[in-house]
């Protein structure tokens, strides 16, 4: 159960820090929100590109 509790104590803070952050400074917010989605972008294509040239 103490474990259960720890997790959920730390999934809440960590969401209160992000919208703490989001409403304090919201164009640093969302240049980390793009900068997240072209890494993601490029790991989908990367990968993608490395399945193609396996077949």
């Amino acid at each position: 159960m103490p474990a259960v509790f720890l997790r959920k104590l730390i999934t809440r803070v960590l969401l209160l820090f992000a919208l703490f952050y989001l409403f304090t400074h919201p164009t640093s917010a969302a240049e980390v929100v793009q900068h997240t989605v072209r890494v993601l972008h490029a790991a989908a294509d990367n990968a993608a590109g490395f399945i193609g040239r396996l077949t």
